[in-house]
């Protein structure tokens, strides 16, 4: 065991074996300290993972007992060196500094060859020139996710599935697959990634007043999309118009929507289905609680009729579910009912028709165009590609954008008699314009061909 050195005792060498953290020496040194801290320490870096202040006292005996390991590094270095070794102990390493560095950053994935970042920008391969992304880093990573949450990682647990403060896990041993363990995650941070300031790369600003008048006047919508399209930014979007007056419940397998630190004014209940509670069990107590919105996050199963019988009696409802367009949604709880329950998929579906007013669909696109630096860039663009209001005589365009040869264009239909008449019954009123191809404007895009 090395004596105690404190930092500020340390003096430096002329040699600089060790000035960078890639080096062998410093890669040894790191590993030599993870695992004396995992043998001796093994409760604190698991407290570390989660808790500001078990973090700050791992880094304070990193400074007491294992200065010696950097005494060839500047002083006005060492604080650096310090927080680099603790992330790498009892944080998460690369992925821990690059949620840090680069806050627009909503998805990181490793395939078993390299690691892939990802935003709502852009999608890349992340350039490991310190070639630190190993297998066996990526097997410690996932560990150390699976540590925090009480599960294993281990070829008899090969699946894992988790979430850690903003992030949720995704992990397949390499028993089950054809190479490397491969692994996703998804940064969710507490904020409206979608929003008034950057609403018209989504879709026209009238639409922005269109959602406000739509969850004001409480309509039952569903919200559709392939993964990745945005689905849950834009039901937090919806969130946001709720009134106080209107108590709402969002019900959600894990913390995405960080509802209540959003919106601390509005009253909402906050719910997480695990520990043997299911989506189900939760819509049904949620109907004991004299709400007026129930909000889920995503639909993907047998819960889907419990959502349905709660529309049906008076609740108001905005969900998230899979599906090629706004128009197949309807069948699609149909579908998902039929899971758990032996239905009448006509009458269903014509429920479902009558009682749920409106239809979101988002698609995504990836457009060649230039950053600030006039350099191409491949970018990202969700938006919204069709609005259709739902009735017993099929389905009616409201809206629709299209991406076509480097151009976006939109055109609006018409909203019906019935949503007219809703909106009078609580002194609103909105007028749809009206466009037939109209070029879509997105301030600061430019598509290059």
């Amino acid at each position: 065991m090395l004596g105690s050195l404190k930092s500020g005792s340390v003096k430096k060498k002329k040699d600089n074996r060790i000035n960078d953290f890639s080096s062998p020496i410093f890669q040894k040194s790191l590993e030599t300290i993870r695992n004396d801290l995992k043998n001796s320490k093994a409760e604190l870096i698991i407290d570390a993972m989660l808790k500001e202040e078990a973090r700050q006292e791992i880094k304070k005996i990193i400074e007491r007992k294992y200065a010696a390991h950097f005494m060839d590094f500047e002083e006005n270095k060492l604080e650096e060196v310090y927080e680099y070794v603790v992330s790498e102990i009892v944080g998460t390493g690369v992925v821990e500094r690059l949620i840090k560095e680069r806050p627009d950053i909503t998805d990181i994935s490793y395939n078993g060859s390299y690691l892939i970042v990802e935003s709502s920008d852009y999608k890349e391969i992340y350039k490991d020139t310190d070639h630190q992304i190993t297998d066996d880093y990526i097997t410690r990573l996932i560990q150390k996710f699976a540590h925090a949450v009480g599960k294993e990682f281990t070829p008899k647990n090969p699946i894992f599935d988790g979430v850690y403060g903003s992030v949720r896990i995704n992990a397949v041993h390499s028993q089950n697959t054809t190479g490397n363990s491969t692994m996703s995650l998804r940064i969710v941070r507490p904020k409206l990634a979608l929003n008034e300031e950057n609403f018209e790369m989504f879709a026209p600003k009238f639409i922005y007043e269109f959602f406000k008048i739509v969850m004001e006047s409480r309509n039952n919508i569903l919200i559709s999309g392939e993964t990745g399209t945005g689905k849950t930014e834009l039901l937090k979007l919806l969130f946001s118009f709720v009134l106080f007056e209107h108590k709402a419940i969002m019900i959600e397998d894990v913390p995405e929507t960080h509802v209540k630190s959003l919106f601390p004014n509005k009253d909402v209940f906050s719910w997480l289905t695990g520990n043997g509670v299911s989506v189900t069990d939760e819509i049904i107590a949620a109907l004991r609680n004299n709400l007026r919105w129930l909000m889920i996050s995503e639909l993907r199963g047998k819960e889907t009729y419990e959502m349905i019988q709660a529309v049906l009696s008076g609740h108001h409802v905005v969900t998230s579910l899979h599906s090629v367009d706004a128009e197949t949604s309807p069948k699609r709880l149909v579908n998902m009912s039929k899971i758990g329950y032996q239905v009448d998929e006509k009458s269903l579906e014509e429920d479902i028709m009558r009682y749920f007013n409106f239809g979101f669909h988002i698609k995504r696109v990836v457009v060649k165009t230039v950053d600030a630096k006039g350099k191409q860039i491949k970018r990202v663009i969700r938006y919204l590609a069709k609005i259709v209001e739902y009735s017993i005589e099929g389905c009616q365009m409201v809206f629709e954008q299209k991406y076509r040869n480097g151009r976006f264009t939109f055109s609006t239909g018409k909203l019906s008699e019935e949503f007219h008449d809703k909106l009078a019954e609580i002194d609103l009123s909105y007028e749809l314009p009206k466009f037939t191809d109209e070029i879509a404007n997105k301030e600061g895009l430019v598509i290059c061909r």
